[in-house]
């Protein structure tokens, strides 16, 4: 074994378990500059040659990002390279697009919980409301039905104001957009109410803190864009 290699490999390991640990302890968060390679150098004991390779990793996973004459940053934009690793492996077939619907289903029911624990602010119900009245208006239009359903579950995660939450649930919202807009375009009247109506006893179930009505509407909801999926 070369004792070399082993060495540099545990050493930008350990950096990047320091800067995750930053992370989790709340001492960093989105957009905030990472301490210098000299500071976490000094902190760990190690080179920083090592300090470099981890902040390319980091980089290079989206998780970081360098500016020039500045430093290393949280990148704001975590959630985008996510999303370009599930399309990744769903390309590789190392994930199903069924299993992301399964995931995004639970992740749903999980947010509308969270918000029935935690409450949800006056705002954000009557915002709820008015994309509710404007899908309403535009029941027949079934191009409007793809903009009124994102709006108002971008919405409800928004909401929990949890921020690890928000941002798993874009990487996978925006991989799972691009096949809900393209069912929806086949959306029938029916199919549109049953629809409308998932969403209002969504908020309706919030509201009363009822997680079962919660859970129904989700899983009325999710069982027709599977079936619109089936049939696209």
């Amino acid at each position: 074994m070369n004792t070399t290699t082993n060495n540099s490999s545990q050493e930008y390991d350990k950096a990047i378990r320091y800067i995750y640990k930053l992370m989790a302890d709340d001492k960093i968060s989105i957009g905030d500059r990472l301490p210098t390679e000299r500071v976490i150098a000094a902190e760990l004991g190690i080179g920083r040659n090592s300090i470099r390779e981890a902040l390319s990793i980091l980089g290079g996973m989206g998780i970081i990002e360098r500016k020039h004459g500045s430093g290393n940053y949280i990148s704001p934009n975590i959630g985008k390279s996510i999303g370009q690793t599930i399309k990744m492996m769903i390309a590789l077939k190392a994930v199903t697009i069924k299993e992301v619907c399964a995931f995004r289903r639970q992740m749903e029911k999980s947010v509308c919980a969270m918000l029935c624990e935690q409450g949800i602010r006056k705002e954000g119900t009557c915002e709820l409301k008015n994309i509710l009245a404007e899908m309403k208006s535009n029941e027949k239009n079934a191009s409007y039905s793809s903009v009124g359903d994102k709006r108002f579950h971008d919405l409800l995660i928004l909401n929990t104001e949890n921020r690890l939450l928000i941002i798993i649930m874009e990487a996978v919202t925006d991989v799972y957009r691009e096949w809900i807009d393209f069912a929806l375009e086949n959306v029938d009247a029916k199919q549109y109410e049953i629809l409308l109506k998932s969403h209002i006893d969504i908020l309706k179930g919030i509201e009363q803190k009822n997680v079962k009505l919660i859970n129904e509407a989700i899983d009325l909801h999710y069982d027709i864009i599977d079936e619109l999926f089936e049939n696209a």
